[in-house]
């Protein structure tokens, strides 16, 4: 079939653009084409550093700091007081399996780690120019270990929630806290939640922590549209055809 496409162009102009990832080239890639980010931060300092980083690219391509989202995931763990959010973050960690987070972990970092003692550290491992995959998490996971003096074990039990994304237990108040934080000082546009348990993990979220984000006027009472580039305020990308066509 020859000539243009004679359907009516999306009420979006174009499905929302969202990219994952923090390599070198993942980056590069975001600030030219995407509209949002979703991206693994484990903590403050990092998630401002990255974002920083990311926004800074943007001018080089003719776009501006609003063209462009930054999602970092949090997993929540939710309880009435920090003793018990503590306690169900230990009763997770307790029904993870060694040994299939030993293989996973073995795939995020290039290297079979397969009989290696769970209360020994990391072994050796390849530079990140030598992955063949997700670098940016590979250099997460590294990273977070090397830092933290971890064993495989201790590693296991740390990403077994938000594999690498920012774990936090506490209060619906004490998440509105760090929401608000890396919000107001400049590492997030927002965030991926990552309830560790399904369906309670984000009905919880929803009714306990989200109430406190409207109070604050951090969060939407109601939806902006009808679409998801409207909720979450990005405009409309303008036709690309219509100067031709006009």
């Amino acid at each position: 079939m020859a000539g243009p496409l004679n359907v009516p162009r999306s009420p979006q102009g174009h499905p929302l653009l969202v990219q994952a990832g923090s390599s070198e080239d993942g980056k590069e890639f975001a600030a030219q084409y995407a509209e949002a980010v979703f991206t693994a931060q484990p903590t403050l300092a990092d998630g401002q550093t990255f974002y920083k980083d990311l926004t800074s690219r943007l001018a080089k391509y003719g776009r501006a700091e609003g063209d462009l989202l930054v999602l970092p995931g949090i997993a929540p763990v939710i309880g009435s007081t920090e003793a018990e959010a503590k306690a169900l973050e230990q009763e997770l960690t307790d029904l993870q399996v060694p040994e299939y987070g030993l293989a996973q972990l073995s795939g995020m970092l290039g290297t079979d780690l397969t009989g290696l003692p769970l209360d020994g550290p990391l072994p050796e491992l390849p530079e990140e120019r030598d992955i063949n995959g997700n670098k940016s998490r590979f250099t997460l996971v590294a990273e977070l270990a090397r830092r933290d003096g971890l064993t495989l074990r201790e590693l296991i039990a740390r990403l077994g929630a938000g594999r690498g994304h920012r774990v936090f237990a506490g209060t619906p108040e004490q998440i509105a806290d760090q929401l608000e934080e890396w919000f107001t000082r400049g590492a997030a546009d927002g965030f991926n939640i990552m309830a560790p348990v399904l369906p309670t993990g984000l009905t919880d979220f929803v009714d306990q922590v989200v109430p406190i984000l409207q109070r604050r006027g951090l969060f939407r009472t109601e939806y902006a549209g009808r679409t998801l580039r409207e909720n979450h305020g990005l405009a409309r990308p303008a036709n690309r055809y219509a100067g031709a066509t006009a």
